[in-house]
């Protein structure tokens, strides 16, 4: 099994991933199956224009916050520094990576082709459960409390909880290396909903 994994969860102005912008990064690590706080990812970019009220009550981020935030340009070359090129998990995946995919790309000139899992269509499959549930279906299956909802950092907690239980499952199946979880990822797709 890969040591380190990078669990992701990003905070947004809407949900247009052509449109909308990157407004937070949260990341939690897992290294050797264990979670590990202090080694975490934090960073809140800098906004030319704030996000409309209505998105604000939605995360958190208030205007100041965003008119505040750190320059995106140096926000992200310190999210490249930290994941380096350890596997990224995330729930519902594609959408974190289109929206740090094109802030890449428009802040640095960058077009990486990261690894990611997508843990909406992993867990399906590992705990045999019907696919296309919502994120809060699964923490409250597996009992994990949120303290705080809706934050980049604290959804990335959240999700790296589930993380941890996919990848014990994965190892108890077999399934020993981000190649074969990505297969069964993308097998687990298919399934109808």
């Amino acid at each position: 099994m890969t040591a380190r994994y990078i669990v992701v969860d990003t905070e947004t102005s809407g949900l247009d991933t052509a449109r909308d912008r990157l407004l937070s990064i949260g990341a939690v690590a897992i290294d050797g199956g264990r979670i590990l706080l202090a080694d975490s990812f934090e960073a809140t970019l800098r906004q030319a224009q704030t996000s409309a009220r209505a998105n604000i009550i939605v995360h958190g981020i208030g205007e100041a916050a965003q008119r505040d935030g750190e320059e995106p340009g140096a926000a992200l070359v310190r999210w490249l520094e930290y994941t380096g090129k350890c596997p990224l998990l995330a729930y519902h995946a594609p959408f974190d990576e289109a929206f740090i995919k094109r802030a890449l790309r428009e802040h640095l000139g960058l077009r990486l082709g990261l690894p990611w899992l997508d843990l909406a269509a992993l867990l399906p499959a590992l705990f045999d459960a019907k696919p296309r549930q919502a994120l809060d279906y699964w923490l409250e299956r597996f009992n994990i409390n949120v303290p705080v909802r809706h934050s980049a950092l604290g959804d990335a907690l959240a999700t790296a909880q589930l993380a941890q239980m996919a990848l014990h499952q994965a190892g108890v199946r077999g399934l020993l290396n981000f190649a074969a979880l990505s297969k069964l990822a993308a097998d687990a797709r298919w399934l109808p909903g």
